[in-house]
């Protein structure tokens, strides 16, 4: 099995990336982002990230950085961007579950 090196980007560094141009995925189902996701995400979820991406993410060299709740799920989209072509994909470390942890009580 081919193993995929994902960058992992820390909770702390998001807004930053996503200031400088990154873009945030929320990759879990519709719902749950409905619920809860971060302010600068859009939802692509990882089953349809095949389908909607290409017509999502126009340019495949932005810093694209996928999220899911707890880690799983992220690098799953992160790899299947990957295989689209898409260049610079990064997971966010920890899923939103770490990012909720450090950042509780701010």
């Amino acid at each position: 099995m081919e193993q995929v090196i994902t960058k992992k980007v820390q909770p702390e560094q998001v807004h930053e990336r996503v200031a400088a141009g990154a873009v945030l995925v929320d990759v879990r189902e519709h719902d749950y982002y409905s619920r809860f996701h971060l302010p600068e995400a859009i939802n692509i979820s990882v089953r349809a990230i095949n389908l909607q991406a290409p017509d999502v993410l126009t340019d495949r060299d932005q810093e694209i950085i996928c999220y899911c709740n707890g880690g799983t799920r992220g690098p799953r989209a992160a790899k299947a961007l990957m295989e689209l072509g898409y260049r610079n994909v990064a997971v966010l470390d920890g899923g939103l579950r770490r990012y909720m942890s450090m950042f509780e009580g701010q």
